[in-house]
């Protein structure tokens, strides 16, 4: 018994020292430039697609919707990013304009923590996306969402990770320089 009270333990300390050191500095895995952005949802939550990939927005659930100058745009914590024209009335879809920079980066934790099952050890860290969005007039957006842990072999709770799959867990959301709110 005092021997499964240490590993839980040392499980826990390690769990929490990955994830205080993850709020500072991750390993990138890749970085892909994003053209177009569209948004799935009533306006409460939804799902962001970000190129080809889909976004949850829960649990945090940011507002989504167009503003009154037919723009895309995010509104959480009393503050309003917005992503740029709307390509049409019906659609919630807009194209990045050519002097923003918008990236999705791929990263995970640098710290590895063991998991034990069927006499094997497993060794696991955490893996994230990050949205960057960068407008020419200084206003800046960043999102973080937290994917399930991720093994050594390459695979999240045992199914490979796709291009097309839903990334869950959104767990931060900066906005800086935004637009006021009277401006919509």
């Amino acid at each position: 018994m005092r021997r499964i009270l240490i590993i839980v333990f040392i499980l826990i300390v390690t769990m929490s020292i990955s994830t205080f050191v993850d709020q500072y500095k991750m390993a990138e895995l890749e970085s892909t430039s994003i053209h177009s952005i569209s948004y799935e949802g009533s306006g409460e939550g939804g799902t962001l697609v970000a190129g080809n990939r889909r976004l949850a927005l829960s649990p945090i659930n940011p507002h989504v919707g167009s503003t009154k100058d037919d723009q895309l745009a995010l509104a959480y914590g009393g503050r309003v990013f917005p992503f740029g024209l709307l390509r049409s009335s019906e659609s919630l879809v807009t194209d990045i304009d050519g002097s923003d920079t918008a990236l999705l980066t791929r990263q995970h934790s640098y710290l590895l923590w063991p998991s034990f099952s069927d006499a094997h050890v497993t060794w696991n860290r955490a893996e994230y996306y990050k949205l960057n969005w960068r407008k020419q007039n200084g206003a800046k957006l960043e999102m973080v969402w937290r994917l399930a842990s991720n093994s050594s072999d390459g695979k999240t709770w045992g199914t490979e990770i796709t291009t097309d799959a839903t990334v869950h867990g959104l767990i931060r959301i900066d906005i800086s320089n935004p637009v006021d709110k009277s401006q919509r």
